[in-house]
């Protein structure tokens, strides 16, 4: 996970970490691990279960919502599939 700073991205540069949302005890596991804040990680899978591929941006759609994801807000978004299947992306929304 922590590939994405070799973009020249920090990590206290980041607003959002949105993954994908199968299980939270793995996302929890995954923010303690980096030392990053599970309050700036969006899921949807608290209300929605797993969706699968639409687990991210139902997490945005509902962040949306909320009114937390601003202009200029930078996300990492994290999809991971059966297998070694991964990738991630840093947007600026």
């Amino acid at each position: 996970m922590r590939e994405w700073l070799k973009l020249g991205e920090a990590l206290d540069d980041i607003d959002w970490f949105v993954p994908h949302s199968a299980n939270l005890r793995m996302i929890e596991a995954i923010c303690k691990r980096l030392d990053y804040p599970i309050e700036k990680t969006l899921v949807s899978n608290e209300l929605y279960g797993n969706t699968s591929s639409a687990t991210i941006p139902l997490a945005i759609w509902m962040a949306l919502q909320e009114s937390k994801i601003k202009s200029g807000d930078k996300m990492v978004l994290y999809g991971f599939g059966s297998g070694l299947t991964h990738g991630g992306v840093v947007i600026e929304w």
